[in-house]
């Protein structure tokens, strides 16, 4: 139901005559709001007007202690401007004006103050201070320029009366050059300095600073920082002008300031530094806040006395002289000869650098800077640089490499200067494997020094052989860790893109290049080297080998020899072309050996054996015809002697192949010395039986009656004397040719089927008288003797 308007009503009665109970409740609800709403917009409306009214007054109040004021200020001045006062004043300003030379001096020794704390000033900010050092540099190099105004201001020094200003413009003449010097060599520092604690707006500030004090324009401000940075990549190189050495630090550091460079003209160039440089334009010197600020200079007592061209003055220098193409071509030119300095440097470097590992380590360390940053300036090829800097690294890898390997040249220098000084019993000197020195031996360091010990002992590795395998052994040890790192290389891998702005393709490239093409290259000149190497080393032994072929020493070189060559073929680096290192020598070698140990048994053999006219142990003899079942005693103790004189020699040294030799020089000697043993016994058979001829004949010329009665005892003595030497001589022969029979069951058949020995074997069986059912005979038994006894002869078995 909806309230009835109240303000219709004119009394009460209205009100209960007219309308309905609830009516009359909602009429009532109604007035009161009403009263509340007129109570509370009269509360609001007394309060403003109070506060109006307090605001009225205090402005009353105010202004009587301004008017209180004014009559002070205008009773004081009323004293003053009395006659006395303005007599006095109007006296005074007469004098001043009169006075212009005092003024003059004033000016003059004001701005000789501002010099001094110029000096003072500029010197603090290059110092340090709580401001960056970039701002330091721009507020010095303004406080510099102040000072060369102030000095000019000045004019000649001779014009001046005053000799202590005279003194101080003369001071600050001489130190004017000098603070230039020290703020541009600062300035210098912060544009060679790199890295994560440099800010590009303090080199900016630099840079700024530099075109203050030199008065120079864009253009000029940016050939002078790249001059700068050139300098410093040069400087890095160079240390004949610095006390550091040439290290890797020093190849990085040129790496960092060449891509910096590029990264930094390319951020600042030419919208920063144009908008830096004209900013120095906007405003008169002396109105620089910065300037004001500085306590020492204490510009608001000495600015106006500096005069209008000081207070005044706004550095004029061209920021406009540079443009973004200018910029791009200086830039570029600026890239092409810091490249060729770099690459240079980095030359130069490695020159002193002789590890193949230091190099190794410094070409991953130098790609992976310029990958990650040669990359980020826009417009240039970063695989121009990165190929320049692999074919320096390269070139210089490959020369190490090739000065490595060319060392096994001293393995073949070891040899020769032992055979130059060879001295027979000492340099060939072989320690036995239970000498007492041995059994002596301290075993408490371990097992290592014994079994070093054991094994060179057991190898034959003496002094003079031992200096040969250990060069060897260590130029093997430094091959093996080129061939690691050339490895080590191969496994690199080069897509280290972090922030994904390079193509896949290119980065497949790179590692391609990185570690496929260039590891095959080294891995190409190692193997080249090496085969080269050994190649001149096999020609150096050969040599070495040929001209003590005739030596007496021969047969103890010759073991010398050969176990240099058995212990370097024992760690032949795994490639074709080598793996015939020193076996044309071989040969050679075991034929002297065999002849060495072989001519000490045979001597004595020759001397006691084949010397004797009977035969030991006839009676024990077997068969018929009776045949001899053992060898005699002086063919066991040449087999015996054999053995031991090869035991001697070292039994290191007898290979099957060497075996096989020393077999065929022996058997050829030994039917050499039978030979000539048996020619001996035909020529003194032949003599006896002339001498025999002729006493017959002797005895008949003197005596005929004699030889009447004396031929039938003669004749018959003779056939028997004749009889029992030929049966004695067929006794030797039997049995040298069972003797034959067994070397050639120890020697082989390949000995025994060469002609020589075929024939003499059929001549000692002629002079025998056998059938051919006894030398059979005589063959089986030797056999069967041999496979008894060849146990005791180990390696001829």
């Amino acid at each position: 139901m909806a309230a009835p308007d109240t303000s219709t009503f004119t009394s009460s009665s209205q009100v209960f005559t007219a309308h309905t109970l609830p009516q009359i409740r909602t009429i009532h609800k109604s007035l009161h709001v009403q009263i509340d709403e007129k109570s509370a917009r009269l509360r609001t409306q007394v309060g403003n007007s109070y506060r109006d009214l307090l605001g009225t007054a205090d402005a009353i109040v105010r202004m009587r202690g301004d008017m209180l004021a004014a009559q002070d200020i205008l009773g004081a001045m009323g004293g003053l401007c009395g006659r006395t006062p303005v007599g006095a004043k109007i006296g005074g300003l007469a004098r001043f004006r009169g006075a212009e030379h005092v003024e003059a001096r004033m000016g003059c020794v004001a701005r000789a103050k501002l010099l001094a704390a110029c000096a003072l000033a500029v010197g603090r900010l290059l110092k340090g201070g709580p401001e960056s050092r970039g701002d330091r540099l721009v507020l010095a190099a303004k406080v510099l320029v102040l000072k060369r105004l102030l000095v000019s201001s000045f004019g000649a020094v001779d014009s001046l009366d005053d000799e202590e200003i005279r003194a101080a413009v003369e001071g600050a003449r001489k130190t004017l050059n000098s603070l230039r010097r020290r703020l541009l060599r600062a300035v210098e520092k912060v544009l060679e300095k790199i890295g994560d604690g440099t800010d590009r707006g303090d080199i900016l500030k630099a840079l700024t600073a530099y075109s203050l004090a030199s008065s120079s324009g864009a253009r000029d401000v940016l050939r002078h920082f790249l001059s700068v940075r050139a300098e410093a990549m040069t400087y890095e190189f160079d240390p004949d002008e610095h006390e550091k050495q040439r290290d890797t630090e020093s190849v990085l550091k040129g790496l960092d300031l060449y891509t910096s460079t590029l990264l930094d003209v390319q951020a600042l160039v030419p919208s920063k530094l144009s908008d830096a440089l004209l900013r120095l334009k906007k405003q008169h010197l002396l109105a620089d806040e910065s300037l004001l600020e500085i306590e020492g200079l204490r510009l608001d007592i000495f600015e106006k006395w500096c005069g209008d061209e000081i207070q005044y003055f706004t550095p004029f220098i061209r920021h406009d002289d540079l443009d973004g193409k200018q910029a791009r071509e200086m830039l570029t030119s600026w890239a092409t000869k810091g490249g060729e300095i770099l690459l240079q440097g980095l030359r130069r470097t490695l020159e002193h650098v002789s590890e193949f590992k230091t190099i190794v380590d410094l070409r991953t360390s130098v790609l992976q800077h310029w990958i990650r940053d040669g990359g980020k300036a826009r417009g240039f090829d970063p695989s121009v640089m990165l190929n320049g800097l692999r074919e320096a690294i390269d070139d210089r890898l490959l020369y190490i490499l090739e000065t490595k390997v060319a060392k096994l040249k001293l393995v073949g220098s070891e040899v020769t200067a032992t055979l130059e000084a060879w001295r027979p019993g000492v340099t060939d000197q072989h320690r036995g494997l239970w000498d007492e020195e041995m059994l002596d031996m301290d075993v408490s360091g371990g097992a290592t020094h014994v079994t070093h010990e054991v094994i060179s002992r057991l190898y034959g590795r003496n002094d003079a052989v031992a200096r040969v395998v250990t060069s060897y052994e260590s130029w093997h040890h430094l091959i093996d860790s080129v061939g690691d790192l050339i490895g080590q290389l191969r496994r690199q891998r080069w897509d280290d893109d972090v922030e994904e702005i390079e193509d896949e393709d290119v980065i497949a490239e790179r590692q391609k290049l990185l570690s496929k093409d260039d590891p095959k290259l080294l891995q190409k000149k190692l193997n080249e080297t090496i085969t080269e190497a050994f190649k001149n080393l096999n020609e150096h032994l050969t040599t070495a080998w040929k001209s003590r072929l005739e030596s007496p020493d021969n047969g103890p070189i010759s073991m010398y020899l050969l176990r240099i060559l058995r212990d370097i073929r024992g760690r032949l680096p795994l490639l074709e072309g080598i793996q015939s290192f020193g076996l044309e020598s071989v040969p050679s070698l075991h034929e002297k050996l065999a002849a060495y140990v072989s001519l000490s048994p045979l001597e004595e053999f020759v001397s006691m054996v084949l010397t004797k006219r009977r035969v030991a142990g006839r009676v024990l003899w077997e068969g018929e015809p009776a045949l001899p079942a053992q060898p005699s005693p002086g063919t066991f103790k040449l087999l015996r002697n054999v053995i031991m004189s090869m035991g001697d020699a070292g039994l290191d040294l007898w290979t099957p192949a060497a075996v096989d030799v020393l077999k065929r020089t022996f058997g050829k000697q030994l039917v050499e010395v039978w030979r000539k043993e048996l020619d001996s016994e035909v020529a003194d058979a032949q003599e006896t039986n002339e001498t025999n001829e002729i006493k017959p004949s002797e005895q008949a010329d003197s005596d005929p009656t004699e030889e009447k009665e004396d031929s039938p005892e003669s004749e018959k003595a003779l056939p028997e004397v004749s009889e029992k030497s030929e049966d004695k001589s067929k006794d030797i022969y039997i049995m040298w040719l069972y003797d034959i029979h067994l070397f050639i069951q120890c020697l082989g058949p390949d000995v025994s089927s060469e002609e020589s020995f075929k024939a003499f074997v059929d001549e000692i069986f002629k002079k025998t008288g056998l059938e051919n059912e006894a030398n059979d005979r005589l063959a089986k038994i030797s056999q069967e003797y041999w496979k008894r006894t060849n146990l005791l002869f180990g390696l001829l078995a």
